[in-house]
């Protein structure tokens, strides 16, 4: 996982907001998630900190690994690209721009191919 030490604020908050998920840290995203946060992926979206917690956690079961690619933004945006090891659905590449305000994760915009879950899902 790329350091945060030294990103703008919006950028650490992301990276260790996407750190926690690959840790399987339920807790650690969710002291990061500001209360009303917004979350929107290609499959739902979510608000409050309680559904998307819940959501991001459940998911973060099946991760393996994360490996940063590139991680921009500024004191309020944050854009990280990133491929996460989802065990049997492979390698997802996947972005998610962040708005950040007070040190939490206000807004998550998620976007990645769902080929990989579409086909999990098929029917037999």
């Amino acid at each position: 996982m790329t350091s945060s030490a030294t990103a703008p604020s919006a950028v650490r908050v992301a990276l260790d907001f996407l750190a926690a998920f690959a840790a399987q840290d339920e807790a650690g995203m969710a002291g990061l998630l500001d209360a009303d946060v917004i979350f929107e992926s290609p499959r739902i979206t979510l608000t409050g900190a309680g559904a998307v917690g819940e959501a991001i956690g459940g998911f973060a079961r099946a991760v393996q690994s994360v490996t940063v690619i590139a991680a921009y933004g500024d004191d309020e945006h944050a854009v990280v690209m990133y491929d996460m090891d989802a065990g049997p659905l492979g390698t997802i590449r996947a972005a998610d721009h962040f708005v950040v305000r007070d040190g939490r994760v206000v807004s998550d915009q998620l976007v990645f191919d769902t080929h990989a879950l579409r086909e999990v899902e098929k029917p037999g």
